[in-house]
């Protein structure tokens, strides 16, 4: 008689997504707010614009050009929030989901920096680049917004799943300045445009293994 002898239920490729909140964060966030500000009145009506010069999936506001690494600026402020809160959240993610020792995985970090005014957003897009590992966001000014305004929304991976199990096609996120978001660089992600006066800043970066 043949019959039923196992049966288990495995989930082999779940969507992992670190959130850290930091607090007492205020002073770092204006320091490095006043960087990015700076550059976008530098930048901002050049054909260095990332946000304008079709490098990125942002619409309008502006982003650091294509070749530069936000996180490797000569700024004290910037230093301390890559080695004291980047690097250190990527080294737990490392370890909590990958299940690696960093010290012995080799990463580089590429990064830039993002800033959005009323009206501006991003349009759906992934980081599934050869040999990254994590994309991540640092929310250096995050409005309160009225949802889903300046929030950041989530695709499912799965969209067969919303048709036949009844899950939900996204997930939206509120960030919250001095907040680290970690992610697959294959997870689909969009920013639901900008309302009001205040302005909106990232340092948005890819985490991918030395070659």
């Amino acid at each position: 008689m043949i019959k039923l002898s196992k049966e288990s239920l495995e989930s082999h490729f779940p969507t992992m997504v670190m959130v850290r909140d930091y607090e007492g964060i205020d002073a770092l966030n204006r320091d490095i707010e006043k960087i990015i500000q700076g550059l976008s009145v530098e930048l901002g009506q050049t054909q260095q614009n990332a946000a304008t010069n079709g490098d990125s999936t942002t619409k309008g506001g502006f982003q650091t050009p294509a070749d530069m690494v936000f996180l490797d600026l000569k700024d004290e402020s910037v230093s301390y929030l890559k080695n004291h809160i980047i690097l250190p959240t990527i080294e737990e993610y490392l370890l909590k989901v990958f299940n690696v020792d960093p010290l012995y995985t080799p990463f580089k970090v590429k990064s830039w920096a993002n800033r959005l005014g009323e009206g501006d957003w991003q349009s759906p897009h992934m980081h599934p680049k050869e040999y990254t590992l994590i994309s991540g966001i640092y929310y250096v000014e995050a409005p309160e917004t009225i949802a889903p305004a300046g929030h950041l929304e989530f695709i499912n991976p799965a969209l067969a799943s919303v048709a036949i199990g009844g899950q939900s096609s996204s997930r939206l996120h509120r960030p919250i300045s001095g907040q680290v978001l970690l992610f697959p660089p294959h997870y689909m992600h969009f920013v639901h445009p900008m309302a009001g006066e205040a302005m909106r800043s990232v340092i948005a970066f890819d985490v991918s293994l030395e070659q």
